[in-house]
């Protein structure tokens, strides 16, 4: 009898935890696109998600969509060629974070990446974004 309650409280403890890590996990990068593609007037040129963050990019209009750590309950923030101060990425814990700052915000956005590749690549269309308008 004492070991089912054991077994019980055990098992609890379990569900508690898988339910704590579901939580703090962020969003799926599936869901992460769907957000960007339910923005109005947004063409995707470009996206990315990894680890609850993600990056999409409208380079004909001039403008990029972010959902930064910490930011997987809202929707994407709009940034304009014209509130981008700042972009850059350092490596963190085998992956890369970029941050991306804003006229607008007081926060830097937090991006994760993979590779070193893909933030490159980011970094251009940044530039590019910059650069026509």
């Amino acid at each position: 009898m004492m070991l089912l309650i054991v077994l019980a409280v055990m098992g609890m403890g379990l569900l508690l935890a898988l339910a704590a890590w579901l939580a703090t996990r962020g969003p799926s990068d599936t869901e992460i696109f769907r957000r960007f593609e339910a923005l109005e007037g947004f063409t995707i040129t470009e996206r990315h998600a990894h680890e609850g963050t993600g990056i999409a990019a409208d380079e004909a209009r001039g403008r990029v969509a972010v959902i930064g750590k910490g930011l997987d309950k809202h929707p994407p923030v709009l940034l304009a060629a014209k509130d981008l101060t700042a972009w850059r990425y350092q490596a963190k814990d085998q992956h890369f974070e970029m941050t991306v700052k804003s006229r607008r915000h007081a926060q830097a956005f937090v991006v994760s990446f993979r590779k070193r590749a893909t933030a490159d690549e980011w970094l251009k269309i940044f530039r590019n974004i910059v650069e026509e308008r």
